[in-house]
């Protein structure tokens, strides 16, 4: 059904920009891959479904940032796709730790699945508001803290490709009944021969966060795998697990890209605002304190050692989510810099 949806648009507007075919892909109200499953753990895994103790050190994380911002009777929290809701739920846990910063907090999770808005409400055991944009939030004052833990990788992208001083934007055409790739071109654009990606919704998201946090004193926490310098195509889809060719299975695959971190760190700070990283996901959460929260895991269960030490593997190893994974903290100037960051 929804290739014939594709296939039509592209009929009445020609071949669209990766971006849109993205969109229609993952966001269609009725048959894209986040609204019509429940795609965490369906295709992949991230990385609070590995081990309870990323949660955890984020819940530690964020009563910090409490203490940061001066501790105040009322804290927005926000969370950007909260999968199955088992990130909030850790971190919700430790914050009992802190019975101010339990009290404070209003909750706001931004959630346009149906299934997983019911996951989330099972395991979280607090109240909670659910929007579906950001701009939903209701306006207040409030000191904010936000995080995202994988969520701009699934956001619409483009990809423009420089060559002999044409730019050219890659799009999605349809021949002999099959998707494929093509390049349109835009217009003559002088400079080397380049390739690169732009996303549209995630530089009006991050705007808008940013906005946010120029009114209301907080911090953004984002962790997502990119980069901070380079370019080049990332657009990947796993279906059933495995690596997939991103024009087929449409909206039955995840479809992803790298997060520009360079771009995010140059955005916030032509806003006036503060920005720490990125750091590899490796570095920040054994700045965290994830070696110590293993130990106390492993003597509290011990037949839980292989499992603990695997998880905590596949979180901080180079060649697992180590590096390719990073975490950036994007926050009012009048604050100091976030746990975690020190250098």
């Amino acid at each position: 059904m929804l290739n014939h949806i594709v296939e039509e648009e592209i009929k009445e507007k020609g071949p669209l920009p990766q971006s849109r075919f993205m969109e229609l892909a993952l966001q269609h109200p009725f048959h894209g891959y986040y609204l019509s499953q429940e795609a965490i753990a369906q295709d992949f895994t991230t990385s609070p479904e590995i081990s309870q103790i990323f949660g955890e050190l984020i819940g530690v994380w964020a009563i910090d940032s409490y203490i940061k911002l001066g501790q105040p009777k009322v804290l927005s929290l926000i969370e950007l796709g909260p999968g199955r809701g088992t990130l909030m739920s850790d971190l919700l846990r430790v914050a009992h730790l802190s019975p101010s910063f339990f009290k404070a907090l209003n909750i706001y999770l931004l959630e346009i699945n149906p299934l997983l808005k019911k996951s989330q409400f099972k395991k979280i055991h607090a109240a909670a508001k659910w929007v579906e944009r950001f701009e939903d939030i209701p306006s207040s004052s409030d000191p904010t803290i936000i995080i995202a833990n994988e969520f701009f990788d699934a956001l619409p992208t483009d990809c423009y490709v420089r060559q002999n001083n044409v730019l050219y934007k890659r799009c999605i055409d349809v021949e002999k009944g099959k998707f494929i790739f093509t390049h349109v071109a835009l217009r003559e654009n002088k400079g080397p021969d380049h390739l690169w990606e732009e996303s549209p919704a995630s530089k009006t998201l991050l705007h808008q966060i940013c906005t946010h946090l120029l009114k209301n004193p907080g911090i953004f926490l984002c962790i997502d795998y990119g980069y901070e310098q380079g370019g080049g195509d990332s657009l990947q889809a796993l279906f059933r697990k495995k690596p997939s060719n991103p024009l087929s299975h449409v909206g039955k695959s995840d479809l992803t890209c790298h997060v520009n971190f360079g771009q995010f760190k140059e955005i916030s700070l032509s806003k006036g605002l503060s920005v720490a990283g990125p750091l590899s996901q490796r570095c920040f959460l054994k700045n965290m304190g994830l070696d110590v929260r293993k130990e106390m895991l492993k003597d509290q269960n011990p037949s839980y050692k292989a499992n603990l030490e695997l998880a905590a593997m596949r979180l901080t190893h180079p060649q697992q989510m180590g590096t390719i994974f990073k975490a950036m903290a994007i926050f009012s100037p009048s604050l100091s810099t976030p746990i975690g960051f020190e250098s």
